[in-house]
Parts: structure tokens; C-alpha cells; sequence
């Protein structure tokens, strides 16, 4: 995939969750994706304190778009959404078992699980996934027909996350993932020419100097961004800068700083929320001096307010009370299990 290294994560704009609790991953993950029953398996016995989990997650009319990670080795069990869902890892692999067949999945070969089908996945250790979920009101049928590790499908998929790191808003992401959606829709019905449609930003990966640029300004987002230095340390004048992202991303130098630093403003309030609950230190932290402007720059980049955000945090959090932890006395055991059920929300 032609891009560049702009995401620590997939889907990083829309975080939700990121914890070191498998419950609250497990049951955060149930209730994102509206999944009616699932458990999960997951090795702690090397350091119980080893687990990390993330999960981003945006849903508009057209389709569901869903960041996926782990750091342990793991399996998942239970039954999918009441709509289908692509699976394709960008990290690591996962082996699905589904009525009694067997398929790998790995960067490039994404695996499609039918709607309500129960299912088995073995994850690798630090695997990354892309997930994805038509939307029920455009599909109606009970399969979507589509071959597992489809080369086309790919391209539909790739050409979606190559535009991801650089959404210039809220409504410039949903507007996006909504042509995205409209485009798999097309695909589904066999109109395979949308697995050709491109976005402007999947033309960023060819631009080395672009690329070297964006990667000194997120190494250096913490400490003050140079956009005259980064230039020159990446070949190009500030000018020739400027012109390089406002084509291929529509965003300016000061604009694409800003947007990195709200997301991490973001995963800081998610993430720390409950150590320092003051909207204005996560702010403060990643270049935000002023807590109202930054009100109104969070709400605009990511459809909701710092408020909002910390509301569905807690919301999630509160579902892992439906999971129950198995067999946790056990000395012998190497491994723990996490079961939910039912935690869809209304």
C-alpha cells in the first residue's frame, strides 16, 4: 500500500477505546460492532501486565469503519453483527474457522464473514485489522458473494485507508467513508471498476520528500514543528512544501500539524482521562492554550465535543461489567477467557 507513515494505528482519528483490561477491550469491541455473543482467549501467563488493546471506530449510513488492535496472541469466538463484515489485517495474521472451512488472513488477503454466521479466529501477537460493515440498509441479502483474498477487493480497501490520516474534518471523514461505502456497495453488486476509484492521498507514498516531511513533523509534534527546517531537511523548499500537500492532501503544512495535534489531544484524553479528568491539561499538553478554541477545533475534526468523547468512553467502559472473567483461580491455567453476551446496545 502506497502511503506513508503518518498513523501509529489504523483509523487513529476515532479512537474510542485504548486499555490494558481485556474485559473492557472484549466488551467495547461487542459493542461497537453490535456482535450479539463473543469470547475471547487471550495468553497472559509470559506478564499478566503485557496485554494492550485499541480500538477506533466511525459509522455513517453507508458502511461502519473499524480500527482493530492487539498486542497479545489470541482467539476470538462467538457470533458475528447482524450485517457481514471484511476483515483484512494490515499487521500480523488471523486464521478463521467458519463452518467447518479453514482461511488465513493476512495484509493483503482480507477474509469476509457473513452476517449472524458463528465463527472461530486465531490472532498473532501485535496484529492490526481493518474492519469493515456495509451498511444493513443497503444490503439485503443474506451473503455478499465476495471471494476471500480478492486482489480487487484490496485495491477498494487500500484505496480507502491511504486518505484516512489526512481527513481535513469531521465532515470531510464521513463525506469520504460514506464514498468509500457507496464505492464497496458498487463492488458487492459486481460493478468491480469501483475497485479503481482513487482519492488524491494515495498518491502521497510515491512523494519520498512529502513523506520524510510528515514524518519529521509527527517526531517533532511534542516539541515544536519547524515547518521551514522540516522543508529543508526534506529537500524541498517551504514553498514547493506547501504546494506538495495542499495537492495531494488538500491540507496545508499548519493545517496538518493541527489535525495531529488534536489527535493526540484525543487518545490523551482517552487514555488519561481518569488520572487527570481537566479537559484543558490533555489540551494544554499537545499545544492547546486556549480550552474554548480547542473546544471548537475538537468538535469540527471529530463531530463531537471533548465532553462527548469522555461520555462514550465511559459508556464502553461501563459494558465490561457484562464480562465475566473464566476459570481465574486456576494456577494451572495458562491462558484466561473472557465471555459477554447480549451487550448490544438498543
Amino acid at each position: 500500500m502506497r502511503s506513508c507513515s503518518t498513523q501509529s494505528y489504523v483509523l487513529e482519528h476515532y479512537l474510542r477505546l485504548k486499555t490494558d483490561i481485556p474485559e473492557n477491550w472484549l466488551s467495547s469491541l461487542q459493542a461497537l460492532t453490535r456482535s450479539p455473543r463473543l469470547s475471547m482467549e487471550v495468553d497472559l501467563s509470559g506478564d499478566p501486565g503485557s496485554f494492550s488493546g485499541r480500538l477506533a471506530f466511525l459509522e455513517t449510513d453507508a458502511v461502519n469503519v473499524c480500527g482493530f488492535y492487539l498486542s497479545s496472541a489470541s482467539s476470538i469466538f462467538g457470533a458475528n453483527a447482524a450485517t457481514s463484515a471484511i476483515i483484512m489485517p494490515l499487521q500480523g495474521t488471523v486464521e478463521f474457522e467458519v463452518g467447518g472451512k479453514h482461511f488465513v488472513s493476512a495484509p493483503g488477503a482480507p477474509f469476509v464473514l457473513d452476517k449472524g454466521v458463528e465463527f472461530y479466529a486465531r490472532l498473532s501477537a501485535n496484529v492490526h485489522l481493518f474492519i469493515v460493515q456495509p451498511g444493513q440498509s443497503v444490503l439485503s441479502s443474506e451473503k455478499m458473494n465476495l471471494k476471500p483474498g480478492d486482489p480487487e477487493l484490496v485495491t477498494l480497501l487500500e484505496s480507502y485507508l491511504v486518505e484516512t490520516p489526512f481527513f481535513r474534518d469531521h465532515a470531510h471523514a464521513v463525506e469520504r467513508t460514506s464514498r468509500f461505502g457507496k464505492a464497496l456497495h458498487q463492488f458487492i453488486a459486481g460493478n468491480h471498476a469501483a475497485s479503481r476509484t482513487r482519492g488524491p492521498a494515495v498518491l502521497v507514498g510515491e512523494e519520498r520528500r512529502l513523506c520524510r516531511a510528515l514524518e519529521l513533523i509527527n517526531d517533532h509534534l511534542k516539541t515544536g514543528v519547524d515547518l521551514d527546517r522540516i522543508a529543508r531537511d526534506s529537500g524541498m523548499s517551504l514553498r514547493n512544501f506547501y504546494y506538495l500537500l495542499k495537492k495531494y492532501t488538500g491540507l496545508t503544512p499548519y493545517s496538518y500539524c493541527r489535525a495531529r495535534r488534536l489527535v493526540k489531544a484525543r487518545e490523551s484524553l482517552i487514555c488519561g482521562y481518569h488520572k487527570d479528568p481537566l479537559v484543558a491539561n490533555h489540551a494544554l499538553n499537545w499545544g492547546f492554550n486556549h480550552a474554548g478554541r480547542f473546544s471548537s477545533y475538537y468538535h469540527d475534526h471529530f463531530g463531537e465535543y471533548p465532553s462527548e468523547t469522555i461520555e462514550g468512553l465511559e459508556a464502553l467502559l461501563e459494558r465490561a461489567e457484562k464480562v465475566w472473567l473464566v476459570d481465574a483461580n486456576s494456577p494451572w491455567r495458562t491462558k484466561h477467557w473472557y465471555t459477554s453476551s447480549d451487550a448490544t446496545p438498543a
